[in-house]
């Protein structure tokens, strides 16, 4: 066998570079995928303030909501664990359009007061912020509305939408009555016949036996000799019979009547008092969609253009289509990385 001068090179073992990466790796995946799996979804709360605004074309509702917690190691490394985020969702599909963080505070409240072509005005516990409709980016604090300045009130109670002229009131601490425009960035003193401080309050919806429809009116009405109540609009509409029926309304007129039907939150049962939700037909009086609710109490209703009505409650917002089914819109999701599902 021929051999060279130099011998036979020996055969080196080379150990691959990722191959030291292995237990790192594994523990990572183990770190975080198992804290993951093992933490319970963080709790959301939806704030009263909902609004609408338009997105892209899209008519939307503004959802201003309370995250708590968050979900495994990754998200607690490198997220607040308090969050007041404000979404928009488009009600047909239930997709979230953009979702952003307004706050890290653990009490801290926010309401959509108006929506304009370019920013949806959002009153806070640190005052008044703009946000840009196409992102939700921030557009302006109260220090960049000229003529708040530091006067402004740091409630969203002082804030109110003035539909007619398009603007929103307030009340600074001098009690100087201002007018900020829909889409503006300035605030100017106002002379509002009738207007005192003591009426800035958001306008929120709640539930009445009785409510407006324009020129006529409709009513909770006790049965006679059973439990129960039924809707009458002078006489009794349909045969649905509800227990602790109450009709959401906003300023007294019911909600979602203009596309011929209303909002009723009930007990599920004669038994049962949990609540629930149902659309019910103005022409039939027929139930045509119920949802059940986790909570009683509705904070606010809003109606958008098409006629589709939303109403908020501590847990949930329930969209009500102009053809009577009911829905609800999901806020708060994220995936592994705390990022906000859309």
């Amino acid at each position: 066998m021929y051999k060279t001068p130099y011998g036979t090179p020996r055969r080196t073992r080379l150990v691959a570079p990722f191959a030291l990466l292995v237990p790192l790796v594994l523990f990572a995946g183990l770190f975080f995928g198992g804290s993951y799996l093992m933490t319970p979804d963080p709790e959301i709360e939806i704030k009263a303030g909902i609004g609408t605004g338009r997105v892209a074309g899209r008519d939307v509702v503004l959802v201003p909501y309370e995250r708590s917690g968050p979900r495994g190691m990754w998200q607690l490394m490198f997220h607040d664990m308090f969050q007041v985020r404000l979404a928009a969702v488009d009600p047909r599909d239930g997709r979230v359009l953009w979702d952003v963080q307004l706050s890290d505070r653990l009490v801290w409240d926010a309401a959509v007061v108006a929506a304009g072509e370019r920013y949806a005005f959002v009153a806070t516990a640190s005052g008044p912020v703009l946000l840009d409709l196409v992102d939700g980016s921030h557009v302006a604090g109260p220090d960049d509305i000229a003529g708040l300045g530091a006067k402004f009130v740091a409630s969203p109670d002082a804030y109110v939408y003035d539909p007619e002229g398009r603007r929103v009131l307030t009340v600074d601490s001098d009690g100087t009555v201002l007018a900020i425009p829909v889409d503006g960035t300035a605030a100017q003193p106002v002379d509002v016949p009738g207007w005192r401080p003591e009426k800035i309050r958001r306008s929120e919806s709640t539930t009445a036996s009785e409510a407006s429809l324009g020129d006529d009116k409709i009513t909770v009405r006790e049965r006679s000799g059973a439990p129960g109540e039924v809707l009458a609009r002078g006489t009794g509409i349909g045969t649905e019979v509800f227990h602790g029926a109450r009709i959401v309304v906003d300023g007294g007129r019911a909600v979602g009547a203009e596309a011929g039907r209303i909002l009723v939150v009930h007990d599920r049962s004669v038994n049962d008092r949990s609540a629930a939700v149902s659309a019910v037909s103005l022409t039939t009086g027929a139930v045509t969609a119920t949802l059940p609710l986790g909570s009683s109490g509705v904070d606010r209703a809003v109606v958008l253009p098409d006629g589709t009505a939303a109403i908020a409650t501590d847990d949930e917002v329930v969209v009500a289509t102009p053809e009577g089914r009911l829905t609800r819109l999901e806020v708060g999701d994220t995936d592994f990385f705390g990022t906000p599902s859309r």
